[in-house]
This record gives structure tokens, sequence and C-alpha cells, in this order.
């Protein structure tokens, strides 16, 4: 059922999570701006909700689905580090602790 979806990438990147609030800041506050003053020059309170509504449903359409234009500066992640198995179930800044004192010992 879910085969298709694979092509699609389903994350943002921080970078494209800025401007994905961006544009949706920029579209509601156009929207509200310009249905205030038809609203206000009309004298119907209607048109203004109405144009700050078409504002939401457009700026919600470019921005909430993860288009790729918001995935274009992908994080470079660090390789994993192999570690030993920890002994005795010890954080491993207690772990490296044991064996600093090991050390110590030993010499």
């Amino acid at each position: 059922m879910f085969e298709n979806l694979s092509i699609w990438k389903w994350h943002m990147d921080f970078v494209g999570q800025k401007h994905a609030e961006y544009l949706f800041r920029t579209i509601i506050t156009m929207c509200g701006f310009i249905g205030f003053i038809l609203g206000y020059v009309k004298e119907q309170f209607s048109i203004t909700i109405g144009l700050t509504l078409i504002g939401f449903f457009i700026s919600a359409l470019l921005t909430i689905p993860p288009w790729p234009i918001y995935a274009r500066n992908p994080l470079k992640w660090q390789k994993v580090k192999k570690v030993k198995k920890i002994e005795n179930n010890l954080t491993y800044d207690e772990y490296k602790e044991d064996k600093k004192k090991e050390k110590k010992k030993t010499k």
C-alpha cells in the first residue's frame, strides 16, 4: 500500500523550516493586511476574515507538506563511533573514570 511513498522525502532541514516559517508568516500577514484594508473600505468584517482564511489555507498548502525545496541543505552527520561493551551497567562517563583508575593502579 505504501510502496510508492518511498520516493518522497519526509523531512525538512533546518534551513527549509526557516524558509517555510517565513513564507507562512508573510502570506498570513499580507492577506490579513489586505483583508483589513478591503474590509474597512467596504465596511464588511467578513471580507477581512475571508481573506485571512484564504491566506491561511494557501500558506498551509505551501508550507506543511515536506516539499523537496525544503530539503536542499541536509545535515552532515558524524560517523558512528564503536564503543566497547560497557560492563556493570555503568554510564559511559563512569566507565571511562573506572578505566582511568585501573590505568593508574597498573602504573
